[in-house]
């Protein structure tokens, strides 16, 4: 019998993928994640989470800025920090306070994350809204062989379908979800804030102020302002291709939106028939024992 990565790679996905721990897991990131668990770990490390496409870099680049204390981009593009995807040499040159993102589960993470209370913020989305972005990235990109064209080579359809089924890069977006809401349950002790992308369009000048008072670093209200301002979407998408260091920036097609692609919600009714709607809704209700919430 196929395992899930087996069937990943035969409906349309164009990397080498591998099963570890029960989780599907491309191969570039299987090294750093085999020997993740007993990592050495700083008190003052910040752990941004996340599945991809649903507002990491965004929620990374506002925590860089709060800990900076002012409006100013991090130098670096935030693949440098990507922890199951840098090694730990790398990321140890990193000046504290270090701020990583991964796409990790929980159980995943370091040890020391949860016995020395690092700070986590995991970062939620729409996962219909997720799943759209990601195919885009996935049809414009492959970050696995830079020479090839595409990451995910099939239909749309399929692609929606495999994210119902956990066939997929990064494994299930409804399996992410339900292991990180677990998390204030099982690590009552750890600081935990979850910051929904929905929440930051509305008010993103509340919520990052909710986050600096998360992370001890209160700020006067007219830096709050001017961090949200420059983390909006025209502008970090901006500074991400034309200021930061772009050592970690990977390739796209051309004519490509790149990692910046159009930051609203709800863009999934574009793309969602209503089977395919109905079958996705199905699904998260079969994995969370409730009503779709979108």
């Amino acid at each position: 019998m196929a395992s899930r990565a087996e069937e990943a790679m035969t409906c349309g996905f164009d990397m080498p993928l591998f099963m570890h721990e029960g989780r599907i897991t491309p191969k570039l990131s299987l090294p750093h994640v085999i020997t993740m668990k007993s990592r050495r770990v700083r008190e003052d490390d910040i752990y941004v989470t996340s599945y991809p496409k649903t507002g990491t870099h965004w929620v990374w680049e506002i925590a860089n800025m709060i800990m900076a204390g002012k409006a100013e981009y991090a130098k670096h593009w935030q693949n440098h920090a990507f922890l199951e995807f840098r090694s730990e040499a790398e990321l140890d040159e990193i000046p504290s306070p270090r701020i990583f993102f991964t796409h990790l589960l929980p159980r995943q993470l370091p040890e020391e994350v949860w016995t020395r209370g690092c700070h986590v913020i995991h970062v939620d989305r729409n996962p219909k809204d997720a799943i759209v972005s990601f195919y885009v990235q996935q049809i414009n990109q492959n970050w696995w062989h830079k020479e090839k064209p595409k990451a995910f080579t099939g239909t749309w359809d399929q692609y929606v379908h495999a994210n119902i089924k956990g066939t997929v890069t990064f494994d299930s977006i409804l399996g992410h979800v339900l292991a990180w809401s677990k998390v204030p349950e099982l690590h009552p002790t750890v600081p935990y804030c979850q910051v929904d992308f929905e929440d930051l369009k509305k008010d993103d000048v509340a919520q990052v102020r909710r986050l600096a008072e998360f992370l001890g670093r209160p700020l006067e209200d007219k830096v709050y302002v001017d961090i949200a301002k420059a983390c909006r979407f025209d502008k970090l998408k901006h500074a991400s291709e034309y200021i930061k260091d772009q050592t970690f920036h990977n390739k796209w097609n051309k004519g490509s939106t790149g990692y910046f692609r159009k930051g609203e919600s709800g863009d999934w009714k574009n793309w969602f028939t209503v089977a395919q709607s109905e079958a996705f809704d199905r699904a998260y209700e079969e994995t969370f024992q409730q009503k779709f919430p979108y």
